[in-house]
């Protein structure tokens, strides 16, 4: 069975990018511009996750969609990838938003990192934020 990641965004550039790095992954990808969002798409789609905007200077936007998605009893399961420069925002209420299966991916972040959180996401192993991992230091002592 294909997974199904709808990205929802105000950008047909940014869009058709999202396109582009979860294809080259064999996901089945549906996208969607914020004028447009709304729950029908989603029900309609039933996506494995939504990957969602999150841009200063149009907040509610976001946590409105994301706010109906989550009262929805027929998508509160979908669990939701937020991308943000909100970094503060995001910081203070990650933690909150993981109970609700929703990971913030902080932005700018590698077309590596976007592969990374979502599959990180869709395996449920978030723990609210995510960053790409820091490579550990090599000492010479690599024993086996």
């Amino acid at each position: 069975m294909t997974t199904r990641i709808m990205v929802i965004n105000n950008s047909d550039d940014i869009l058709a990018l999202f396109q582009k790095i979860l294809a080259a992954e064999d996901y089945e990808v549906f996208l969607q511009l914020f004028l447009n969002s709304d729950l029908r798409e989603v029900r309609r789609i039933q996506p494995n996750l939504i990957i969602l905007d999150y841009y200063v200077g149009r907040e509610g936007v976001g946590w409105e969609f994301l706010q109906m998605l989550k009262m929805e009893d027929s998508t509160a399961a979908v669990p939701v990838l937020i991308c943000t420069t909100a970094v503060q925002l995001a910081h203070e209420i990650a933690g909150y938003l993981a109970t609700k299966q929703v990971t913030i991916l902080r932005k700018p972040f590698e077309s590596r990192d976007l592969v990374n959180a979502v599959h990180s996401a869709l395996q449920g192993n978030e723990i609210g934020s995510y960053q790409a991992p820091k490579l550990p230091k090599s000492d010479g002592s690599n024993k086996k």
